[in-house]
């Protein structure tokens, strides 16, 4: 199958994550971009909710229940906006207004500019490193992701409450399979089609969509600074690359893909952004898409929880600091119970944000991954934006550090290096910090895993990179004020510095900036295309690659798979290692092995069987077994496991001479025996 075959599942991912959410937008009475760069998170929010309540009113999950969750969270909405009296959008935040500067068209024609080429940019790179719409990654946790999908397919649900249950466990954030799966039913395609579609959707058109919220709300209508936003959205190699590649780890992928969006909003609802709107409005729109952001997966609700404490102490501190710029007199005399409110309500939050940060983490024993070198290289690389040792992209690297300097000495903006801040500080500890209470307690959240942290780094770092670009105009801007007034004699009183938007510029001045422009368009197309991310292209197209060697499923052993629905009956069951990838004969060929997840645990049966099956002949304990799980075949992928593992199955392994079991079908070194019935 080509790309354009899988058209209709990209066009139906893209449909589920853009028409839900605009309806939702619409009647918050959204205007301008808000409205589009928060729908894929309503859209999730949606998603999330349908999922889990479809169980409970025992309906499959499918269109109907997204439908009906969709319409009647936009009833609510829309009442809520009448009854308090929200502004509704108009028709000349699309169209413009006559009073508008001559070059009012920059901001929307920037803003199709830099989304189109991120689009494309990040576009290619997802179908390079995907290689074909059915191919699939060959790591650890995909077992359970594609697997999770067939489950749901299987069974009706897919709900946050029932997904777990597939490998043993009571909760699992299941935002992403919900979307997937309902890609998968719309479209009809196969489960790696809807994964792959549903992926380029997310990293290709929500993850810069999701950005360009956050840099329209923190810059405004400046089109340098959406254009050169867009673009940087795809100039980083830790996202959304990296997550495609590591693990693979998609609802984390999926959940910071649209943390930048609810960002955004959090910068609007305390009104640290531009284009605020009603207060409770704000609030409510920022709850309703963290929604979705926390179904997607936890990981990314603790970020913008984090982000929320940071900005919160900001807040606080810059109200004490105002309160008592008269003096102590007259705070005692004018604030002191505005005060003692604003610092109850600090105090209470910081209690909950204390308490989430304690019982929103994995069990200990997950978050087993150590420090990987020195506190000050880790900071290096995230300030650089090169975290996990990969090459810094200097031209990135110069914007973000201009971008700090022009944010520290102009004292603007000051949200943004809060979360820069917060998000260097994060990725320094769990990657440079000692072992320890300490670095457990702040990154034991993220399973003390430098990966999830690193592909944090980007949200945070193009703000600042932005703001690096348009220090960069102001100086270049400055030349061009400086060209144009020796070539016309003019005297510096009227030399007009602001780039690309200034009224009366002439020709000249005009064509400099526009070379500037374009000068930054080409550098940081080339940034997104070589360097770092060429190389993490690179690394997970070969886990997308279907060789004899894949780690997981190798060529001989999918094409058995393949095969196994013609041989196997449907209600049969299949004995064998899951960690040599046999558990996807589920996923691929829908025949159920014993485990469908590699970390499953097993019952006391089961290990029977996996220890005694290849002397079932002779042991009525494991013959009990076998005909209790009703185990009829045998998948033999031979010893090499995923990651290198080594695990011993004695009763599945040597099974050419044992009188339990029949060859049946074989592919290269991959077999499938039949389980002969045993008497004893």
């Amino acid at each position: 199958m080509g790309w354009l075959e899988a058209l209709p599942a990209i066009g139906i991912a893209a449909l589920l994550l853009v028409v839900p959410g605009i309806l939702a937008s619409i009647s918050f009475g959204f205007k301008g971009f808000a409205a589009v760069g928060l729908a894929p998170a309503f859209s999730m929010s949606f998603i999330a909710i349908a999922s889990t309540v479809a169980p409970f009113i025992h309906v499959r999950w499918g269109a109907l229940p997204l439908v009906g969750t969709a319409l009647v969270g936009v009833l609510i909405v829309w009442g809520l906006s009448w009854a308090f009296k929200w502004p509704r959008p108009r028709l000349t935040w699309v169209l413009g207004s006559r009073g508008e500067s001559r070059l009012a068209w920059l901001y929307p024609a920037a803003l199709a500019a830099g989304l189109i080429g991120a689009i494309a940019l990040l576009g290619r790179d997802l179908l390079i490193a995907f290689v074909s719409p059915n191919s699939f990654s060959q790591t650890f946790d995909n077992v359970f992701h594609l697997n999770a999908i067939r489950w749901i397919q299987e069974t009706g649900s897919a709900s946050s409450l029932d997904v777990g249950r597939m490998s043993g466990i009571p909760f699992y954030p299941a935002g992403w399979h919900a979307l997937a799966s309902l890609v998968q039913l719309a479209s009809g395609a196969p489960i790696p089609v809807a994964v792959n579609a549903a992926n380029l959707v997310i990293g290709a058109f929500v993850w810069p969509l999701s950005v360009l919220f956050l840099v329209r709300t923190v810059f405004g209508r400046n089109p340098l600074a959406v254009f050169s936003g867009a673009l940087l959205s795809a100039a980083f190699a830790a996202f959304p690359l990296l997550l495609l590649d590591f693990g693979v780890l998609y609802p984390n992928y999926l959940g910071l893909a649209l943390l930048p969006a609810c960002t955004a909003q959090l910068l609007r609802a305390m009104r640290l952004g531009v284009g605020s709107g009603p207060l409770l409005r704000e609030w409510m729109a920022l709850g309703a898409s963290a929604i979705g952001v926390a179904i997607a997966h936890p990981n990314a609700f603790m970020a913008l929880l984090a982000f929320a404490f940071v900005l919160s102490a900001g807040v606080y501190a810059r109200y004490l600091s105002r309160s008592f710029s008269g003096g102590l007199g007259t705070f005692r005399r004018t604030g002191w119970k505005h005060v003692l409110a604003a610092t109850l309500g600090f105090a209470a939050f910081l209690v909950v944000t204390i308490l989430a940060w304690k019982l929103v983490r994995p069990p200990a024993d997950a978050a087993f991954w150590p420090p990987t070198q020195t506190f000050a290289q880790a900071v290096g690389e995230a300030v650089l934006g090169a975290p996990m040792r990969v090459l810094a992209t200097w031209s990135v690297a110069i914007f973000i550090l201009i971008g700090v300097y022009s944010l520290v000495r102009r004292r603007a903006a000051w949200s943004v290096l809060a979360l820069f801040a917060a998000g260097v500080a994060l990725y320094a500890v769990v990657s440079g910090w000692p072992a320890g209470s300490f670095r457990n307690y702040v990154t034991g959240v993220w399973y003390n895993d430098a990966f999830r942290l690193a592909a944090l780094l980007p949200m945070v770092l193009i703000p600042v990179a932005v703001a690096g670009v348009l220090e960069t105009a102001r100086w270049w801007a400055g030349f061009a004020s400086k060209f144009e007034s020796s070539a016309q004699s003019a005297p510096a009183s009227q030399r007009r510095p602001e780039p690309l938007t200034a009224r009366g510029q002439s020709r000249a001045g005009f064509l400099l900036s526009a070379a500037g422009a374009a000068l930054l368009g080409v550098v940081l197309v080339l940034a997104a295309q070589y360097g770092q991310v060429a190389t993490e292209r690179v690394n997970a197209r070969g886990l997308y690659t279907l060789t004899p060697d894949s780690p997981l499923v190798d060529s001989d052993e999918m094409a058995l798979i393949d095969r196994l629905d013609q041989i196997v009956p449907p209600d049969a069951e299949i004995a064998a290692n899951p960690w040599t990838g046999t558990p996807l004969a589920y996923a691929f060929a829908d025949r159920k092995t014993l485990q469908l997840h590699i970390l499953t645990s097993g019952t006391p049966e089961m290990q029977e069987v996996e220890n005694g099956l290849r002397d079932a002949a002779s042991d009525a304990q494991v013959c009990r077994a076998i005909q209790d799980l009703r185990v009829s075949y045998v998948l033999d992928f031979g010893s090499k496991e995923v990651n290198g593992g080594s695990h011993a199955y004695p009763g599945l392994e040597n099974l050419q001479n044992s009188p339990a079991v029949t060859l049946v079908a074989e592919q290269g070194h991959a077999k499938l025996f039949k389980v002969l019935p045993c008497h004893s």
